[in-house]
């Protein structure tokens, strides 16, 4: 897991599009936040303040909102499920904890079922799920 102790901001490359990406820095345990569907990553600003400097918080915004590029092609679950690997290996992070909140939940939990030895955990904010729709 990359170490990085100060707070970096940027662009990160991903099929023909780019996705704005804030990391907070510091040794704390990962924590990636995922948007409410038409959400930006600035939502996530108090819960990162009251959490505090313990955490290394990672925020994005998905494809085609906030600060994040524009893609030629509509951009589907599996791509922001998808874009989650990218995020993860550009700030070197390894087993975070996934934050997801409405349509970020699914998100989280559909990437951490797929990969279950690189997630800490999920939790899971306002996401809505029938019983057994995270099932094999």
């Amino acid at each position: 897991m990359t170490n990085v102790n100060s707070t970096w901001t940027g662009m990160v490359p991903v099929d023909d599009t780019a996705l704005a990406v804030t990391d907070t820095g510091g040794p704390g345990r990962p924590v990636v936040y995922l948007n409410g569907q038409f959400a930006t990553q600035s939502y996530w600003r108090r819960v990162i303040a009251e959490l505090g400097s313990g955490y290394r918080h990672i925020t994005y915004d998905m494809r085609a909102r906030g600060r994040s590029r524009r893609s030629a092609t509509a951009a589907s679950f599996e791509t922001h499920v998808r874009d989650v690997d990218t995020v993860l290996a550009a700030r070197g992070v390894d087993r975070p904890l996934l934050v997801g909140w409405s349509y970020g939940a699914p998100v989280a939990l559909h990437w951490a079922g797929r990969n279950p030895g690189r997630v800490l955990g999920v939790v899971s904010v306002d996401g809505s799920y029938p019983h057994g729709w995270t099932e094999s």
